[in-house]
C-alpha cells in the first residue's frame, strides 16, 4: 500500500515535494511556518536512513525534530519496518519514541506489539511488550515481557520478566531470555542437546560456536551423562581457495570407573580424530578445459567404537570397518595419474596389528586412443599397490594392463565387429612372513571377439532403444610362478561367451518408462559348471510417483537364486514410501535376507506421521524401527519418536552388540531455537 500511495503521490498533478538539505517531504499540502514545515494527506518522509509515511506530519529544518501522526510507517534498512499511531523523532542524533508501535523483520518473520517504545543509533527498547513468529492475530504461541532491548549491531534481543503462552494460557515464566536475529555466521551458543537414559543418567551437551573470520570457524561440544562420564568433541571448518573445504575434529569421552567396570568396557576413555580436506585445481590451469586434479583427504582414527557412540545422543549406526582414504588425480588430455592409499580399523577388533592397510597404490592409465588408424585403438593400465601390517604378511604388487583392439562396422553400422588382445602381468613380492615363496608371478593375454547392434526406433505410442552384443573371450597364453596370498586379487579367465541385452523404452513426452539389462555367462570350456549367474535388472517407471527396480541373479550351479532385490518407491505431495527387499545366498558370503520399509505422510495438514525398519528375515530380529510424528507450522514445530536399534561397543573380550530404545523429543520455536530431550534405554543383546 505504501509503494501504491508513492506512485500515486508522483502522478498526482497536486503533489508538493520540499527538500531540506538531505531530507526530501512528499505531500498532497504541504505549508511552511518559519523553520517548521507543516505536511497532511498521504505525507512521505525521505532521509539517508529512514523512510517515514503517516496521515500528518512537522519537521523542523534546525533541529530536525520530526512529529508525524497516523498510521505512521517506520522504515529503517531492510531489517524493520514499524507501525504506530504516533512518532516522535530527531534525525540528528536517531532517537525517538513510538506509541503504540507494531515492528516486523521480513527477514526472520519475528513481530513485535508495544504500548511504549524508545530508540536510538543503537537499540530499540520496548515496554510491555509481545513477540512471536506466528500470525499476528491469534498466535499459536507467544512471549510476553515487561522490558526489552534489541541491538542493531549485534542483532541480539534480550527479554527481561518474561512469560511464555500457548494461545492466551501462561505455561512458564523466565526473569531474563535472549536469542540471536541474526541467520549469518556468528559467535554464540548453538541448539543445545539433552535428554535422559536410564543406564546413562540425565545428558546435554552444549554446542559453541565460535566464527572469527569467514573463511573458518570452531565448534566445541562439551557434553556430560549423569551416570556414564563427559566429553569433549572440538571441529574446525575452513575454505583455503575457492576450490576447496575441510574440517578437523578430535575428542575424548571420559567414562566413569564404575561405568566401565559395570559394562565391562575395554577402555575407560574413548578418542578419536579426524581430517576431512576436497580440493580441486591444485596443480591444474582452471582456464584450460584439458587439464583436470583433485585431492580428497579423509582420515579417521578412534581407539574404539564408542568415540563415535558417544558423539551426539541419539543412536547412530556405524558401520564395523573404519575406512581412511587419500586420493589424488591429475588429468590431461589421454593421460590420468592417481595415487591412493586406505587404512582401516576392524572395530569388532581389541587391536589392529593384523589388519591388511593399502598404503598407498599409485596408477597410470592411458584412456582408450587411435594407434595407426581410426579403427585401431588401444588403452594402457599400469598399478602398483603396497600392502602392509604390523603382524602377518606383507606385499608389494605391481600390475599392467593393456588391451589393443580394432573395430569394425558392417551391414552400414547395423551390426559391429571387434577384436581386442587383452595383455596382464602381475609380479608380487612378499614381507614380513614365512612363507614358501616370497614372490608372486603371473602373466597372460586374453582375446575378445564382440558382435553387437545398438539401435533405435521410433513408434506411434513409444521410442525404443537396443543393445544386442556378444562377447566371446578365448584365452591365450598365460604363466604363473610363486605363490599368491589370498588378499592379492587376481583373475583366472575361462573361455567363455558373454551374451548381453540392454533396452530402454520412452513414452511420446520423452519420459523413459522402462530399463532393462540382462547378462549371461556361458563356460565354453570343461569346468565344474557351464554357466554362470543369469544377471537381470529390471527397472519400471510407472508414473512421476512410483518407481520399481527388481535386479534377479540365479546361479545355474546350485540351482537357486543368489540375489533377489526390489526397491519400491512412492512419492507425491502427501505420501512419500520406500520399500527395500534383499535376499542374497551366494557360496562364500554368508546368506542375508532382510527388508527395509520406510514411510512419512502429510495427509493431515501440518501434521507428519513417518515410520521405518530394517528387519532381518534371516535372524528374526529387528536391527533397527522407528515411529513418529511431526507437528509442524509456519512458526514452531515439534516431534516425538520413539526408535529401538543395535549399537556396537568394544568390551575386554572383543567386540559386544547392545540394544538401545528410547523417547526422542524436540520442540522448535522458529527463529528462537529449539529443545531436544531424549529417554533411552540400553541393554545387553540376549
Amino acid at each position: 500500500m505504501l509503494f501504491k500511495n508513492l506512485f500515486f503521490i508522483f502522478l498526482s498533478l497536486n503533489s508538493i515535494l520540499m527538500a531540506t538539505q538531505d531530507v526530501e517531504i512528499l505531500a498532497k499540502n504541504i505549508s511552511k511556518d518559519g523553520d517548521l514545515i507543516h505536511a497532511k494527506e498521504e505525507v512521505v518522509l525521505y532521509s539517508q536512513k529512514y523512510i517515514l509515511s503517516s496521515d500528518s506530519g512537522t519537521y523542523n529544518i534546525i533541529s530536525k525534530d520530526v512529529s508525524l501522526v497516523g498510521n505512521v510507517t517506520f522504515f529503517e534498512g531492510t531489517d524493520f519496518v514499524s507501525h504506530a499511531s504516533k512518532l516522535e523523532m530527531n534525525l540528528e542524533n536517531d532517537s525517538g519514541n513510538m506509541q503504540p508501535f507494531f515492528v516486523f523483520n521480513p527477514t526472520t518473520s519475528m513481530w513485535m506489539k508495544c504500548e511504549d517504545g524508545n530508540f536510538n543509533a543503537q537499540s530499540y527498547l520496548a515496554k510491555k511488550a509481545i513477540t512471536s513468529t506466528c500470525e499476528v492475530q491469534d498466535p499459536d504461541w507467544k512471549i510476553g515481557f515487561q522490558t526489552g532491548e534489541y541491538n542493531k549491531q549485534t542483532k541480539f534481543m534480550q527479554l527481561y520478566n518474561t512469560l511464555f503462552y500457548i494461545k492466551d494460557v501462561p505455561v512458564f515464566y523466565l526473569p531474563y531470555f535472549a536469542y540471536s536475529m541474526d541467520k549469518s555466521r556468528r559467535t554464540g551458543l548453538l541448539r543445545p542437546e539433552f535428554g535422559y537414559g536410564k543406564d546413562e543418567g540425565f545428558y546435554y551437551l552444549q554446542p559453541l560456536f565460535i566464527a572469527p573470520a569467514k573463511n573458518w570457524d570452531l565448534e566445541f561440544d562439551p557434553q556430560i551423562r549423569t551416570l556414564r562420564g563427559y566429553g569433549l568433541d572440538a571441529t574446525m571448518r575452513f575454505v583455503d581457495s575457492p576450490y576447496s573445504q575441510g574440517k578437523f575434529s578430535l575428542g575424548e569421552f571420559k567414562e566413569y570407573s564404575s561405568y566401565a567396570l559395570e559394562n565391562k568396557l575395554k577402555n575407560e576413555k574413548h578418542r578419536g580424530y579426524s581430517l576431512y580436506y576436497d580440493r580441486n585445481n591444485i596443480f591444474s590451469d582452471t582456464k584450460e578445459a584439458q587439464s583436470e586434479d583433485g585431492l580428497l583427504f579423509d582420515f579417521q582414527y578412534l581407539n574404539d567404537i564408542d568415540y563415535l557412540n558417544t558423539l551426539k545422543g541419539e543412536s547412530i549406526s556405524y558401520d564395523k570397518l573404519v575406512t581412511s582414504r587419500a586420493n589424488y588425480f591429475y588429468k590431461r588430455d589421454k593421460d590420468y595419474f592417481g595415487a591412493y592409499a586406505k587404512y582401516y580399523i576392524d572395530t569388532d577388533k581389541v587391536n589392529n596389528k593384523d589388519t591388511l592397510q593399502e598404503l598407498p597404490t599409485l596408477q597410470y592409465h592411458r584412456f582408450t586412443d587411435n594407434l595407426f588408424a581410426d579403427n585401431i585403438y588401444y588403452s594402457l593400465d599400469y598399478k602398483t599397490t603396497n600392502y602392509t601390517r604390523n603382524e602377518g604378511s606383507t606385499a608389494f604388487q605391481n600390475e599392467l594392463n593393456i588391451p589393443v583392439g580394432i573395430h569394425f562396422p558392417l551391414f552400414k553400422e547395423y551390426l559391429n565387429f571387434s577384436f581386442s588382445e587383452n595383455f596382464y602381468l602381475t609380479r608380487v613380492n612378499y614381507g614380513n612372513a614365512s612363507l614358501s615363496h616370497n614372490f608372486g608371478q603371473y602373466s597372460k593375454n586374453t582375446h575378445i571377439f564382440s558382435l553387437y547392434s545398438d539401435l533405435a526406433k521410433a513408434y506411434p505410442d513409444f521410442f525404443h532403444t537396443i543393445y544386442l552384443g556378444a562377447n566371446y573371450t578365448l584365452p591365450g597364453y598365460s604363466n604363473s610362478k610363486g605363490y599368491f596370498e589370498t588378499f592379492i586379487p587376481t583373475s583366472d579367465d575361462k573361455e567363455n561367451l558373454s551374451l548381453n541385452l540392454v533396452q530402454f523404452f520412452y513414452n511420446s513426452a520423452g519420459e523413459k518408462k522402462v530399463s532393462h539389462v540382462l547378462r549371461q555367462v556361458i563356460y565354453l570350456s570343461d569346468y565344474d559348471y557351464k554357466y554362470g549367474d543369469l544377471e537381470n535388472t529390471l527397472k519400471l517407471y510407472l508414473s512421476s510417483n512410483v518407481n520399481i527396480t527388481t535386479i534377479l541373479n540365479y546361479s545355474h550351479q546350485y540351482a537357486k537364486t543368489t540375489k533377489l532385490q526390489t526397491v519400491i518407491t512412492y512419492k507425491n505431495e502427501q505420501y512419500d514410501a520406500s520399500l527395500i527387499y534383499t535376499h542374497e545366498n551366494e557360496k562364500e558370503i554368508e546368506k542375508t535376507n532382510f527388508i527395509s520399509l520406510d514411510f512419512k505422510t502429510n495427509y493431515v495438514k501440518n501434521y507428519n506421521l513417518f515410520s521405518g525398519a530394517d528387519y532381518d528375515i534371516q535372524n528374526a530380529f529387528f536391527k533397527a524401527w522407528k515411529i513418529g510424528w511431526k507437528f509442524d507450522r509456519k512458526c514452531w514445530d515439534y516431534s516425538i519418536i520413539y526408535r529401538e536399534d543395535r549399537t556396537p561397543k568394544l568390551t575386554g573380550a572383543g567386540s559386544d552388540v547392545v540394544k538401545r530404545k528410547g523417547i526422542y523429543l524436540t520442540f522448535n520455536l522458529a527463529q528462537i531455537g529449539a529443545v531436544n530431550y531424549d529417554f533411552i534405554k540400553e541393554s545387553g543383546v540376549q
